[in-house]
C-alpha cells in the first residue's frame, strides 16, 4: 500500500513538473547599497510592528527600528556621544534596527548621528537617562560580616564597583566590599564588626544632577519600640507557642533578637493573636513627626508556606495601643521571602492612629484570621519606628 501512494505522488509531481514552468526573478532590488548620506524620517520601537507610534523619545537598551534612506552599512550609529554596538544591528537602505547602548553619557545632546559610507547626518530624538534607584538594604538588620541585597537598580550604570569612579559605598570611613554586581542585582558584605545604629551611604555622579549621595540605616535598634523578653503578654500561653529565640525547630536564624513565628495550621476565620505592653521607649512628637515616619520589621516566610494571595491584604494584623487593627499591604499577590529575612516597610499612620508618650504603658498586638483554611509558617521581628529618610 504504501508502494502505491509513493507511486501516485511520484505522478502528480511529475505532472507538475511537466505542466508548470517557474520563473524566478534574477532583478530584485539593492537594499543595501546607499544613494546618498543618510537620512532618518521616522522611529519606532520594534515591538510596533505596523509603525503606528513615532517615537520622539527612549530608554536605554531599547530596540529601535528606523525609518529613512540611506541607512544601509553604518560606520556608527551614535546617541549622545554613545555609539551603539553595530554587531547587534540589522541595516538596509530604508529600514535600520538598533540597540540603544545601555551606557550612561558623560553630556546630553538629545541627538542620533548615522554615519555611513556616505556621510553623516542627525536627528532629534531623546534618551532617557535613569537616576539611581536606590531603596535600602533587603534585610536591614542583616549580621556583621554576611552579604546582603542592596534594593535598588542600575547600580552598574552608575559604576559601583568600577575602579577610579566616583561611586562609593562607606560606613563612616569604612569602605563597604561589593560581593555581587549586575544590570539588576546588587549585594554588599557589611564589615565586621559594624555597630548597630550605623548609616550607609551612596555616593556617586548623576549626568544631570551633579554629585549624588543617599543614607540608609543598618540595624537601627534605637528605633525599637517592644522588647520580647521584658514584655508582658496577655496570654502566657501563645507568648510560648509563638516567641522564640531562633533555637526550635525549623526556627530562622535569629538576627540578634528574640522573634515571633506563627507555625500552625488555622481554619478559616480563626481569629489567633499574641498581644503584649509595656513602657513605650521612644520620645517622639506625634503632632509634628507623625507624617515622616515609616513602621518597620522584618519578615521570614517558610519558601514552601508563602503567605497566599487571600491573606495578603486581610490575614496579617497589626495593633497599635488597643486600637483598630490593621492589616499590613504585603504587595497584593503571594509573599514569599524565600526563607530569608526581609525588611518590610509601611507609613506608620497608615497603622497606627493614636500613639504614645515617652514611659507611657502601651499595647502592641499581631494576629492573623485567614479567610479560608491556612497552613502558615512566618517569623516577624524588630518591630521599629523610625524615619522615612535619613
Amino acid at each position: 500500500m504504501k508502494t502505491r501512494y509513493v507511486i501516485i505522488l511520484a505522478a502528480v509531481l511529475g505532472l507538475m513538473s511537466c505542466n508548470k514552468v517557474v520563473t524566478y526573478k534574477t532583478d530584485l532590488p539593492d537594499r543595501f547599497t546607499n544613494e546618498g548620506v543618510p537620512q532618518i524620517d521616522s522611529i519606532f520601537d520594534i515591538r510596533d510592528g505596523k509603525l503606528e507610534t513615532k517615537l520622539t523619545e527612549g530608554s536605554l537598551a531599547q530596540i529601535l527600528h528606523i525609518k529613512g534612506k540611506n541607512l544601509a552599512n553604518p560606520k556608527s550609529i551614535a546617541f549622545n556621544g554613545i555609539e551603539a554596538n553595530l554587531d547587534l544591528c540589522y541595516c538596509e537602505k530604508e529600514d535600520s534596527y538598533i540597540v540603544i547602548p545601555r551606557v550612561l553619557p558623560d553630556a546630553v545632546d538629545n541627538k542620533i548621528v548615522y554615519t555611513t559610507d556616505q556621510g553623516s547626518a542627525s536627528f532629534a530624538f531623546e534618551v532617557k537617562i535613569p537616576q539611581l534607584s536606590l531603596e535600602g538594604l533587603a534585610n536591614e538588620f542583616a549580621l556583621p560580616g554576611s552579604s546582603v541585597q542592596v534594593v535598588g537598580d542600575f547600580f552598574d550604570l552608575f559604576e559601583f564597583g568600577v575602579e577610579g569612579s566616583p561611586a562609593s559605598i562607606k560606613i563612616g570611613d569604612t569602605p563597604v566590599q561589593i560581593d555581587s554586581l549586575s544590570e539588576t542585582y546588587m549585594s554588599i558584605v557589611i564589615p565586621e564588626g559594624t555597630p548597630d545604629n550605623s548609616r550607609i551611604t551612596f555616593s556617586w555622579n548623576d549626568v544631570t544632577l551633579g554629585a549624588q549621595t543617599k543614607t540608609i540605616p543598618y540595624r537601627n535598634t534605637s528605633g525599637l519600640f517592644i522588647n520580647l523578653d521584658e514584655a508582658g503578654y496577655w496570654d502566657n500561653t501563645v507568648r510560648d507557642a509563638v516567641v522564640t529565640d531562633g533555637s526550635h525547630e525549623g526556627d530562622p536564624q535569629s538576627l540578634g533578637y528574640t522573634f515571633t513565628r506563627f507555625n500552625m495550621d488555622l481554619a478559616a476565620w480563626t481569629w489567633y493573636s499574641i498581644g503584649m505592653g509595656g513602657n513605650f521607649p521612644l520620645d517622639i512628637n506625634w503632632d509634628t513627626e507623625m507624617a515622616n515616619l515609616v513602621f518597620k520589621c522584618e519578615i521570614w516566610t517558610n519558601s514552601s508556606k508563602p503567605i497566599p494571595t487571600y491573606a495578603v491584604g486581610n490575614g496579617v494584623l497589626v495593633q497599635f495601643n488597643t486600637k483598630e487593627n490593621v492589616s499590613l499591604d504585603l504587595g497584593g499577590s503571594s509573599f514569599n521571602t524565600g526563607g530569608e529575612w526581609r525588611t518590610c516597610s509601611w507609613p506608620l499612620s497608615s497603622v497606627a492612629s493614636e500613639m504614645p508618650a515617652k514611659d507611657v504603658y502601651w499595647n502592641f498586638a499581631l494576629s492573623v484570621q485567614p479567610p479560608v483554611d491556612w497552613t502558615i509558617d512566618f517569623a516577624m521581628a524588630n518591630f521599629r519606628i523610625e524615619p522615612a529618610t535619613y
